[in-house]
């Protein structure tokens, strides 16, 4: 089983209470950003030098989640620049957003190239926060990074220029360079949870990622490889299967008791509120619920982010990972073997924890538990 560190990369500026949403340009610290950014990277080293498997880098816009990466392949080619053997992943990016697909295509084998063949892309429906940031319908969103997709892994692979005359996009020629550096391309991982997503991914051979409890991730992973199976001619093994988690770990469970109080109460205290509460980011989730289906959990239950708070209580859910080394090995070896996952997705990022703080849990994390992971 491989590990993925998710990065939260988030902005915050209060001493209590979480930020608003979109972040106004006065509460931007030009001297605070700079030394985020600068703090980053030498996590980044840290993570590499770990022997942890994959840095992912995520895509928002105009919030405090995310609100240092609104672009994750500058942050992927800065990456290239300080490690040397981790796979740096996209996580994805939006691509119903981008008014270019050839663009993405051409800046993604630059950061393979620069990378040395490390870059695994991840593609995303876009969630409301970026659906409103960039004016994107919901009628079109799907349509819009399935074509984008496809148009994508032609400008890679074809041998010869060629024109796209598609229902979104249009070219007389395509005809890109540099090439990947992975042959025929970088390796395609996509999270999601719709019905419709997982069909699609089955279809392509894009990698499976699902969070939300763990019965309900195993159900997705299977209706994933029962589709690719049944309709599509193949089987996914593990190394096509992901989970992600929220994740914290301690030295031992006294010290974790010590501490979770403090660091749940704290995250969730500072939580981003934004998307309960802005009602255009409410409407826009009401409406990207309303065209998915969830008919593989067989209970009935509709859309919606299933159980990603983090609190005590999500680890008897599956949602987080948390304890000691031993709890937290416990509870991976149990979820792999309810979901098959090969690849785990942890997000460690917790309010309270600086960048060291949370490479030291990472660190001991590779040391104790990282050896046991990867013989499942």
């Amino acid at each position: 089983m491989e590990v993925w560190i998710r990065q939260s990369m988030p902005y915050h500026t209060q001493d209590e209470g979480p930020m608003p949403f979109p972040v106004p340009g006065w509460m931007w610290d030009r001297q605070l950003g700079k030394r985020l950014y600068s703090d980053r990277m030498r996590f980044i080293r840290r993570v590499d030098e770990s022997g942890i498997d994959g840095l992912i880098f995520t895509e928002h816009h105009y919030g405090p989640n995310g609100g240092l990466t609104p672009s994750p392949l500058i942050m992927l080619a800065a990456a290239t620049q300080v490690t040397e053997r981790i796979k740096l992943v996209t996580m994805g990016i939006s691509l119903a957003l981008y008014p270019h697909p050839v663009r993405v295509a051409e800046e993604v084998a630059m950061v393979d190239n620069l990378s040395g063949g490390r870059v695994i892309m991840g593609v995303m429906s876009s969630g409301a926060q970026n659906l409103y940031s960039y004016s994107q319908t919901v009628e079109e969103e799907r349509g819009r990074k399935e074509e984008a997709y496809d148009l994508i892994v032609k400008a890679w692979t074809e041998e010869n220029p060629f024109e796209w005359h598609g229902e979104y996009f249009d070219y007389q020629c395509v005809s890109v360079l540099p090439r990947p550096f992975q042959a025929p391309h970088p390796p395609v991982w996509a999270p999601m949870a719709a019905e419709e997503s997982l069909d699609w991914a089955a279809r392509k051979h894009v990698g499976a990622i699902t969070s939300g409890q763990t019965a309900s991730a195993a159900k997705a992973l299977k209706h994933y490889c029962d589709y690719a199976a049944a309709e599509c001619g193949w089987t996914p093994t593990a190394a096509d299967l992901g989970i992600a988690r929220e994740f914290y770990i301690a030295p031992s469970k006294a010290k974790f008791d010590e501490m979770a109080e403090e660091v749940f109460s704290r995250t969730q205290a500072n939580a981003y509120t934004h998307m309960d509460e802005n009602p255009n980011l409410k409407a826009l989730d009401k409406e990207r619920y309303a065209i998915r289906r969830y008919t593989y959990r067989g209970d009935g239950s509709g859309g919606g982010r299933e159980g990603g708070r983090r609190s005590l209580r999500a680890i008897e859910a599956g949602t987080f990972i948390a304890g000691d080394p031993d709890a937290v090995t416990e509870q991976i070896i149990e979820q792999q073997k309810m979901t098959g996952a090969g690849v785990l997705v942890i997000r460690p990022e917790m309010s309270g924890l600086t960048l060291d703080e949370v490479a030291d849990g990472l660190d001991l994390f590779a040391k104790e538990v990282l050896p046991v992971v990867r013989m499942l």
